[in-house]
């Protein structure tokens, strides 16, 4: 048999929070455009510090002890400004 059809505000009631969720943005439908740039860019510039790191730890000896600690004191600034 027939189920009894609902009255209009009762089927919306019912089939309402349904029809919100598929209207919701999910997430690989948004641009990332902008994170996945930022991300790239964070990501460059850290590959970059630690391997100015590792050379200046590399050639330490080379170096007088203030100017190895100048070099380290430029790249913690370089890496702090990503903080603000």
């Amino acid at each position: 048999m027939n189920a009894p059809l609902l009255d209009f505000p009762e089927r919306v009631e019912l089939t309402e929070p349904i029809r919100q969720r598929e209207l919701e943005t999910l997430a690989f439908d948004e641009d990332n455009g902008a994170l996945e740039e930022q991300i790239r860019a964070l990501t460059l510039e850290l590959e970059d510090i630690q391997e100015e790191v590792r050379s200046i730890w590399e050639f330490r000896q080379i170096y007088s002890t203030s100017d190895n600690l100048a070099a380290v004191q430029e790249q913690k600034r370089r890496l702090t400004k990503w903080v603000r």
